[in-house]
């Protein structure tokens, strides 16, 4: 446990270190954010899993972020983890999509 001047403050597991307390007005936006944002690909979704069986909700979600041309950060803020676990997971949806390390996200149904 650390203490501040004024209070004392207690580490949450669940959230990084320098991240700041989202209001509700902030989480509410990016629900319907990613609400919309789902909705919006659903086309997208089911010729990926088409194409890709074995790809996991997770997997298809993280494609939809990719495809919608959205940075790690943000894929991150969304997704509640930190960037470089993103990072991690772009490496092992390369490796499930038989992908180059250089070919782009927008070109995954392309192939």
């Amino acid at each position: 446990m650390t203490f501040n001047r004024r209070t004392r403050v207690r580490p949450d597991k669940y959230q990084p270190h320098n991240a700041k307390a989202m209001t509700v007005l902030e989480q509410r936006i990016i629900d319907h954010l990613e609400s919309e944002l789902q909705f919006s690909s659903r086309q997208f979704q089911r010729d990926l899993k088409r194409r890709f069986p074995h790809l996991t909700a997770y997997n298809l979600r993280l494609c939809t972020y990719l495809n919608a041309d959205l940075t790690t950060k943000e894929i991150a803020s969304l997704l509640h983890i930190e960037p470089d676990s993103v990072k991690k997971a772009k490496h092992r949806l390369r490796k499930k999509l038989v992908m180059e390390p250089e070919d782009c996200w927008g070109t995954i149904m392309s192939k």
